[in-house]
């Protein structure tokens, strides 16, 4: 019991320190033991295991008052890559992320996703051709995170209902793991853009940001602290389930009056063909803006729901910051507006004054980023070196 306390302990600080250089880069040893109060000692052991590892470099800088040169680190930003990969309902974007977050391939690749193992060929044939094109080194890469929307175990990668997709209990991780050969990690969309949203602007002041998503679906999804909330299962945020009305239209999920029925695009489309042949949102926001009565009440219907979205998750989870997102805010500024002029009416009064309302800043990228971000996050937090630290 002793020994894995020690090996937690080496572990936790390894983390600890390479998380500090990669944040708070460039920085010395001595401040590395200052802020973790470590030994000095200790603090250097650590240093020399992650230039070891070639995690980190040595960089020299002019001290501060003292006018000579001192050793300071920060991350080996090709030491490390991570995939992070969205497949949408129309296309499947995958890009290759280094060690200080900066993505140095970025692909949008069309594919209408059907069976799932074909889906996982496609995919990993696409990275493997990435690889081979930019000749990377296989060592370099520490995993794979794929995001897409839908009711997701994340510890056991298994995809639980895709209403998007129609699949139900699809063991993705295991799939594109025998697939690709890299380590495979399957999320919530939704709570993969959050999580990049949030790590955007690192604000110290800003512990919870809930983010809205409006589009082939409805969704919410809550980071605290810098932490994903799940609740259990991994299913928090599936505020689009919500009912609204029990004898409203029947919802992919079983229910009948959810909430997305009245808002993603789906529903939207099928309301909106009973009175016109309309295949798509352009042509359906089209007949909007020329206030065709028809496409003015479905439209405005839907941005209420929205609005009541707003109130109903601020309410719940008091957040410092609302973002929204999805393909019904990202592609259609007027509608956004709409929205945001409507909660003024619409969010509870005490409540008003307690958050900042805004869009996404992450932009259709905004799911690859927060997948690569996870998988460098879980490499930080498990990394380990079996030698005296």
């Amino acid at each position: 019991m002793k020994i894995k306390n020690q090996d937690f302990l080496k572990r936790e600080n390894q983390s600890l320190v390479l998380e500090m250089i990669l944040n708070d880069g460039p920085i010395s040893r001595a401040e590395i033991a200052k802020r973790t109060l470590m030994s000095p000692t200790s603090a250097s052991r650590i240093v020399a295991s992650l230039l070891d590892e070639d995690l980190i470099r040595e960089v020299n800088l002019i001290s501060e008052g003292m006018g000579r040169k001192a050793t300071y680190f920060i991350p080996n930003e090709n030491s490390v890559l991570s995939i992070g990969v969205e497949i949408d309902q129309k296309d499947i974007r995958i890009g290759f992320m280094n060690f200080v977050g900066k993505l140095i391939v970025l692909e949008h690749i069309d594919y209408e996703p059907t069976d799932p193992g074909e889906m996982v060929r496609f995919i990993s044939n696409n990275i493997r051709e990435i690889i081979e094109r930019e000749n990377i080194t296989l060592e370099r890469i520490v995993g794979v995170c794929v995001g897409l929307p839908g009711l997701i175990q994340n510890e056991t990668g298994n995809i639980i209902l895709s209403a998007q997709f129609d699949w139900k209990q699809v063991p993705l991780k295991e799939l594109l793991q025998e697939q690709s050969g890299f380590q495979v990690f399957v999320d919530n969309e939704l709570k993969l853009k959050a999580l990049a949203e949030y790590n955007m602007e690192a604000d110290p002041e800003q512990e919870t940001m809930a983010m809205i998503g409006f589009g082939s679906g409805v969704g919410s999804a809550l980071i605290t602290k810098g932490e994903i909330y799940r609740g259990e299962g991994n299913f928090s945020g599936e505020i689009g389930h919500t009912i609204v009305d029990p004898y409203g239209i029947y919802c992919p999920c079983g229910n009948f009056g959810c909430l997305q029925t009245y808002i993603a695009e789906k529903f939207l489309l099928e309301e909106a063909s009973k009175t016109m042949p309309v295949n798509s949102m352009d042509q359906l926001f089209t007949a909007y803006k020329k206030e065709e009565k028809w496409a003015v009440n479905i439209l405005d219907k839907a941005i209420t729901y929205a609005a009541i979205t707003i109130n109903n998750v601020v309410c719940m989870y008091n957040p410092d910051t609302v973002v929204l997102a999805g393909s019904l805010i990202e592609d259609y500024p007027e509608v956004t507006e709409r929205i945001l002029e409507k909660c003024k009416n619409q969010i509870w009064t005490p409540v008003t004054q307690t958050f900042q309302l805004r869009k996404t800043k992450t932009g259709v990228d905004g799911v690859v980023v927060g997948a690569a971000m996870s998988v460098q996050r879980h490499f930080i937090k498990t990394i380990y070196f079996n030698r005296e630290v």
